[in-house]
């Protein structure tokens, strides 16, 4: 579990850094690291086999009307957001969305703070795999 000070500094940087992105690559062909993907580029990654764990966001009700298949919902909104973030193993690879990319930004603003060095975001958000056509669960 992590200590109050850096749980604490977790919260804080969610919800204060969702214009800036240090540490964010948005590097076409970027394999590792903190990077923005489009929703088509996710599509393949999760179709290669890789090893990703898929994180929605998105409150319980978004995610009951439409998710990623496969992903694992954990509320933004949630008093124990941080808690559930924090403790997930910072070696595994992951991709995150949200509805539209906002609040997912924010977290990857916070997890560029973090040992988290694989995060894939969809900045385009679920509304973005939508847009395009990307098959999805309910």
């Amino acid at each position: 579990m992590p200590s109050i000070p850096t749980r604490r500094r977790f919260l804080m940087m969610t919800a204060i850094l969702p214009l800036a992105t240090p540490g964010v690559s948005q590097a076409a062909g970027q394999t590792a690291g903190l990077r923005d993907i489009s929703p088509e580029i996710a599509h393949q990654v999760l179709q290669s086999g890789a090893p990703v764990t898929i994180l929605d966001i998105r409150t319980p009700w978004e995610f009951s009307a439409g998710h990623i298949e496969g992903a694992t919902n954990i509320d933004f909104y949630e008093k124990s957001f941080a808690d559930r973030i924090m403790a997930l193993e910072p070696g595994r690879t992951y991709l995150i969305y949200c509805q539209t990319g906002v609040r997912s930004r924010a977290l990857m603003n916070a997890l560029a703070q973090t040992s988290f060095r694989d995060v894939m975001h969809i900045p385009a958000g679920f509304s973005g795999w939508q847009r395009v056509g990307l098959p999805f669960a309910r």
